[in-house]
């Protein structure tokens, strides 16, 4: 299977006429490796499966666990049905792996298998970043932006509040 790639990424963004920085750096695995550059914004890119069906993308602030009771309840499920995908699930649907889960790489999503869930407080971060389909880069967008990207490439995202 192909993996996504940086160039697919930056091709978005370009087609969309996005402004965006794009920031190179090591490999990052974790929004907490100490070797990321200074002063990025950092938000929560998550893959979660409802047992045996639905996949969900969150994306969400930092500055908050994820609370799998409140999403849960909001998703009109039980806590104990929702898990993270496996590494095989986010190959087979993003065509990336765990560690680079990004929106720029929904448009692999074919079958439109994913749903989007955007965490309510995105909306006051002054910026969102996002890795270009790699770990070795970093884009960063508004929140503006990232709902252009997501309704463009045809996902009409459902906004979760965690209050």
């Amino acid at each position: 299977m192909q993996r996504a790639t940086k160039e697919e990424a930056i091709t978005i963004l370009e087609k969309l006429r996005i402004d965006y920085q794009l920031v190179d750096h090591p490999p990052l695995w974790s929004m907490d490796d100490p070797h990321a550059p200074k002063g990025l914004p950092k938000v929560k890119n998550l893959l979660i499966k409802k047992k045996k069906s639905e996949l969900y993308y969150l994306l969400l602030t930092t500055n908050r666990p994820v609370d799998f009771k409140k999403l849960a309840t909001q998703l009109n499920t039980s806590r104990s049905k929702l898990r993270f995908a496996t590494e095989i699930e986010l190959e087979e649907t993003l065509h990336v792996i765990s560690g680079i889960v990004t929106p720029l790489a929904l448009p692999n999503d074919c079958e439109y298998k994913i749903r989007v869930l955007l965490d309510a407080d995105l909306k006051n971060l002054s910026a969102i970043s996002a890795h270009p389909n790699v770990n070795t880069a970093t884009v960063i967008i508004s929140y503006e932006d990232l709902i252009k990207i997501l309704k463009n490439i045809g996902y009409e995202p459902t906004i979760i509040n965690f209050d």
